[in-house]
């Protein structure tokens, strides 16, 4: 991948349904340029898919990291196991059995379960669970796995809105004319409800993407910090000193003194020189880096949402649902 894959891969995580018009403006470069690069990056794997669901804010989930070193001798076999569970967004392996999992829970009491189903299915003997601290300004201008700015208006779901999410759920890319025939509604409304959904953020959007595909190496920095230090004031600082365009701050609410960085870049000298300035900050005590090499995005209860609130009548029950979900996780 070049500069221009890199920013188009970007301009699509931020608004996957930005018309190829738009990005070819912002790109400066044609449209047909555009088409043609967006057919290599789906053809080389790089971009595996879209899609949509209600959001992380609108339901109020709680999104935690696990992870630690893995006993298995299968990461194939466990990444199937952690998908046993529908509260498993997103499994991550890095060098050395390294496993970082990706949960979005319904309520917080069910932390210490989902917690013990990881430890169990992934084989981890001392996992670290974090629970996510969403600071707006250690994030990218788009949520990655659900986990971005949250809105706080309290927007009420129709069932129109349901439809349309259900059918955007595996190709946020739908066109409005399609999505219009299949609900029965006129293009006008539909485009009404999509972006009334969008900018109050009960929907959420994203790119399927797999960057090591096109070239780039996912790498995870374990930054430990000095007692006292502000992690989200450290975190900033990373930020505007190395500004990848694919690359965000992970800080935890329950992990005081502790920091992940998180970038894409297909530079070793550039990873070197990102590793040694970033060990002379005067707030950074250690870094511990590591590298992702395979990555498995799942299903989640969220997905199945808008056709099982669609089948009741009562919307109001939907909204006391949104509040009450606290299914049990599989166990062992």
């Amino acid at each position: 991948m070049d500069a221009t894959d890199r920013k188009l891969l970007y301009l699509v995580s931020a608004e996957p349904r930005m018309h190829y018009r738009e990005l070819a403006v912002k790109l400066g470069i044609s449209r047909q340029a555009v088409h043609r690069r967006m057919q290599v990056l789906m053809e080389k794997g790089v971009i595996t898919g879209t899609s949509a669901s209600i959001s992380v804010s609108y339901l109020e989930a709680i999104p935690v990291a696990i992870f630690g070193r893995s006993m298995t001798t299968s990461i194939e076999e466990t990444l199937n196991r952690l998908g046993e569970c529908d509260l498993t967004r997103r499994a991550v392996v890095a060098g050395g059995n390294y496993l970082y999992v990706v949960g979005q829970l319904r309520h917080n009491s069910e932390l210490d379960t989902y917690s013990e189903f990881v430890r169990k299915k992934a084989e981890m003997p001392e996992p670290t669970v974090g629970i996510y601290s969403l600071d707006p300004k250690l994030i990218n201008c788009y949520a990655v796995d659900g986990i971005g700015e949250r809105k706080r208006e309290d927007a009420r779901l129709a069932p129109l809105d349901l439809k349309i999410i259900s059918l955007l759920k595996d190709d946020a890319r739908r066109p409005i004319a399609d999505i219009a025939q299949e609900v029965g509604a006129s293009t006008k409304t539909v485009r009404r409800h999509l972006e009334k959904m969008m900018s109050n953020g009960s929907m959420e959007m994203h790119l399927r993407q797999d960057l090591p595909s096109g070239g780039d190496m996912l790498y995870l920095l374990h930054l430990s910090l000095r007692d006292g230090a502000d992690k989200a004031d450290v975190g900033r600082r990373i930020i505007a000193k190395h500004p990848f365009p694919e690359g965000y701050v992970r800080a935890f609410s329950n992990l005081p003194s502790f920091l992940i960085w998180v970038f894409w870049t297909d530079k070793l000298t550039e990873m070197r020189r990102v590793l040694r300035e970033i060990s002379e900050d005067k707030d950074v005590l250690a870094v511990v880096p590591n590298f992702g090499y395979l990555e498995r995005v799942y299903s989640t209860w969220r997905d199945n949402l808008p056709e099982a609130w669609m089948r009741p009548v009562d919307m109001a029950r939907m909204h006391i649902l949104r509040s009450k979900l606290n299914h049990s996780v599989p166990s062992e």
